[in-house]
């Protein structure tokens, strides 16, 4: 037997592997890439289940302590109702086109602006959970 026939010499220079492992990565960005525009181009096109105008209005509540709170009440009233409630430092602006997606699709979407926040109003005391709660 001869064992220098069994044995392989693999050179690789730095470069060499770089570029070999860099196009590795391309291809494999390239198989996700692919059906991922796929299934975008699709969702472009496909129609939206209610369609039309999404009735929406906006007004304050006003709490106990005199705050009054900003909301956005999306969809029909008769809609299963989803609240949705910003982070830190955001407004009920930030849920906009989820809002428009839900009321769209049937649901009753309310947003607000925390007190503190946006066009709620902005009191000195009252910024803990108790309070946000």
């Amino acid at each position: 037997m001869n064992n220098a026939a069994d044995t392989t010499t693999v050179n690789l220079s730095r470069r060499t592997a770089l570029f070999s492992s860099a196009g590795a990565a391309a291809a494999a960005v390239a198989a996700v890439a692919v059906p991922l525009a796929t299934m975008s181009a699709a969702a472009e096109a496909a129609p939206v289940a209610k369609g039309g105008p999404v009735a929406h209005s906006v007004s304050t509540i006003t709490t106990r302590d005199g705050v009054e709170i900003y909301y956005k009440d999306w969809g029909p009233r008769t809609g299963q109702p989803v609240v949705l409630s910003h982070g830190w430092p955001l407004n009920a602006d930030s849920w906009e086109s989820a809002a428009f997606h839900l009321a769209n699709n049937g649901f009753r979407v309310i947003t607000h602006d925390r007190r503190g926040h946006g066009r709620s109003s902005q009191p000195w005391d009252g910024n803990d959970m108790d309070h946000y709660a």
